[in-house]
């Protein structure tokens, strides 16, 4: 705010003396200063609102930063469980692929060796019976 001294206030009592002349002065005085005192405190009071304005505001803003700590943590907690998962599928569709391979692996080796004994018992069975003709 502009400040004012005292020989600047000097010559505006002078002026205003002039102006409005000696009887009108006080009555002028007098309304000024309420004037003043009324802007004053109306001022004071705007203050006053702004800070607690400007105090909610901050608490607001505090509590959104804490939800916005707290929501990251969630999100990378939920990640990491996703991930988790996401290896233990892994994992578990790996070892079922190992176990239906090998699974299909001694399907084959029975059915070979069912082949292959197939001849040998039908040789087997041929030399009974012609053992058993003769």
């Amino acid at each position: 705010m502009m400040k004012i001294g005292g020989m600047e206030l000097l010559v505006i009592l002078v002026i205003a003396l002039f102006a409005i002349g000696p009887e009108r002065m006080p009555k002028v005085a007098r309304t000024l200063g309420r004037s003043l005192n009324a802007f004053k405190k109306s001022m004071s009071e705007a203050t006053s609102e702004l800070r607690e304005v400007s105090d909610e505001f901050k608490e607001v803003s505090d509590e959104l930063a804490s939800v916005k700590k707290s929501m990251t943590e969630v999100l990378k907690d939920a990640e990491k469980e996703i991930e988790e998962a996401a290896k233990e599928t892994d994992k578990a569709v790996s070892e079922a692929g190992k176990e239906e391979t090998k699974a299909e692996n001694t399907e084959t080796a029975e059915e070979e060796t069912v082949q292959k004994a197939e001849p040998e018992a039908n040789e087997a069975t041929d030399a009974q019976q012609d053992a058993a003709a003769e």
